[in-house]
């Protein structure tokens, strides 16, 4: 790490800064590559005109400079808008290299990740969330579908299986097959369906790859032609080449094969399996781990630092391409997404259970003042109450600690109900959260807020939609999550307008937490493709007829 210090004035330059830093010859080099620079030998230390200081971070990398708030603050955004700048000037006028009938129209970053896709057969998207590499990636496999037969996509996460099928039905004319028997048997079975069936998408999760008899399985679909491409989603959950995952991501050895990752990979040893994968790497993982890492610690097994990152990053880039979402600037100021997830066993037994129940009551329950609070208990059953599973919680730690966090962002999550946000608030206490519920004074809130705009350490903004969906500002946020959601849409707009208001920067991805095939999942289509109908029975101006329509979508009856 680097200390850069303001220099009131300079012993050999008027507007200079002072740098100092732990001896390292490489470190030393590289301040010698400067044009104007000199040694302070009694600080031990470096002085260099202030016009110097962006191309010693060229060099070093902003990450590795340490100084005050001012200094990095000016820093970050003079890079950020560099990088927009150079961003924008290759995307501008960009066309797709084929005539193609996109179904949904593509922003100009997503059509260079198009072309990059139909001019190189093995890639790996590493675009950040919220910037679309599903639908990149659905749009290359649909275009060379005349010389592919199939394509296999393998979820990292087991429930974005879900979100693969609702992407395909929105960004293409194509049909999926889901590969999610309940034993290994079975989903053999399936896969061999799918290679005679019409369906061109088949959709299956990575933990599949371990078992034997699904790599031969794919294998067969492979050798036979059935199988031309495969899209590896999370792709950095296979990292670890020596792991069954990883061991089974070399066996897919289609003519196309497509990676898709957000989450930072910063160690080189853990490019190894991908890059082999995508035909870029042909040594061992002994030799590459030789030649780009600096071993050390006790017996010299441990990782300490890297080296020969110029032929390494060389070595990515051929296959390799990311765009983040402060460059793209024509991207809408919401991106709305679904996650999916499945309940346990255990919580489908109680659901059942309380499902049963309601049905059982369901002429009663019609006839109420307020029919739809029937669902409360089912509703905070998938959203983590009742037992101590919890698949929400469990993919939302995922999206944090892989890929939001990592990235720098700040994230709110809501629930309208403060016993669920008790639970999150507990289970994410590593992230230093701000909690706002009803019980918060209204001054105690303003500290909060505070504290989530100013404090760095501070990641997540938690609370209730009714507490903390009005009247304050979070616009250092640039997540949105709903673990559940209000019957009211306009007060769920309003919650999502705590990030996304004056002086926020970038786009703001605003992420439902869906329990697959509960209520969660009809809530969530009325509110999107039929509100009208759902707001006027909030309203209490809905006929029994609308009532009775509304509970039989939302229990699936």
């Amino acid at each position: 790490m680097i200390r850069v210090q303001r220099l009131e004035k300079g012993t050999y330059f008027d507007n200079a800064y002072m740098i100092s830093f732990r001896y390292d010859p490489r470190t030393v080099a590289k301040v010698k590559e400067l044009a104007q620079r000199r040694y302070l030998p009694e600080e031990r230390a470096w002085e260099i005109p202030d016009y110097e200081l962006p191309n010693l971070i060229e060099k070093v990398g902003l990450s590795n400079i340490d100084a005050d708030e001012a200094i990095t603050g000016a820093l970050k955004t003079k890079e950020v808008e560099d990088r927009r700048a150079a961003t924008q000037e290759r995307l501008e006028g960009i066309k797709p290299v084929v005539d193609f009938d996109f179904t949904t129209e593509p922003l100009p970053h997503q059509i260079e990740a198009f072309n990059f896709g139909l001019q190189k057969d093995m890639i790996l998207i590493g675009d950040e969330q919220g910037l679309g590499k599903t639908k990149e990636s659905i749009d290359i496999c649909v275009a060379r579908k005349h010389e592919l037969v199939k394509t296999l996509i393998v979820c990292g996460v087991n429930s974005v299986k879900y979100n693969w099928e609702k992407e395909i039905q929105i960004h293409s004319q194509e049909s999926s097959c889901m590969i999610d028997g309940k034993t290994m048997d079975l989903r053999a079975s399936q896969l061999y369906e799918w290679y005679k069936s019409p369906h061109y998408f088949g959709i299956i999760n990575i933990e599949s790859l371990r078992k034997e008899q699904i790599q031969d399985t794919l294998y067969d679909g492979i050798r036979e032609g059935y199988i031309g491409a495969v899209i590896v989603d999370e792709i950095h959950k296979a990292k670890n080449g020596q792991s069954q995952q990883g061991k089974a991501l070399r066996t897919l050895k289609t003519p196309i094969r497509i990676g898709l990752s957000g989450t930072p990979m910063n160690k080189a040893e853990d490019l190894w399996n991908i890059l082999t994968w995508l035909g870029v790497e042909k040594r061992s993982f002994y030799s590459f781990k030789n030649t780009y890492c600096i071993m050390g610690g006790y017996g010299g097994y441990k990782v300490v630092g890297h080296k020969n990152l110029e032929s390494l990053n060389a070595e990515l880039s051929s296959v390799m391409l990311r765009r983040r979402k402060d460059e793209v600037l024509d991207l809408p100021p919401k991106v709305h997404s679904t996650e999916y997830v499945e309940l346990t066993s255990k919580q489908q037994l109680i659901y059942r259970d309380i499902k049963n129940g309601i049905i059982a009551d369901l002429e009663n329950i019609l006839l109420s003042v307020n029919p739809l609070s029937c669902t409360l208990r089912l509703r905070q059953l998938t959203g983590g109450l009742f037992t101590e599973e919890n698949p929400k919680l469990e993919r939302l730690e995922d999206m944090l600690s892989e890929e939001i966090i990592p990235n720098g962002y700040k994230a709110i999550i809501f629930s309208q109900w403060s016993k669920i946000t008790e639970v999150y608030c507990k289970a994410l206490q590593r992230y230093n959260p701000i909690y706002i519920t009803g019980d918060v004074s209204p001054e105690d809130r303003l500290k909060e807020v505070e504290r989530f705009q100013n404090d760095p350490s501070c990641k997540l903004a938690i609370g209730t939609i009714d507490a903390m969906g009005t009247g304050l500002t979070l616009n250092k946020a640039s997540y949105v999550f709903f673990i559940d959601k209000k019957w009211n849409s306009g007060d769920n707009a309003q919650a999502e307008d705590r990030a996304h208001r004056i002086g926020t920067a970038g786009t703001v991805n605003v992420i439902s937490l869906v329990a697959k095939g509960t209520v969660d999942e009809g809530i969530e289509e009325y509110l999107i493709d039929n509100k009208d109908l759902f707001e006027r029975i909030v309203d209490g101006k809905g006929s029994k007829a609308d009532i009775r329509q509304i509970l039989n979508k939302l229990l699936k009856l």
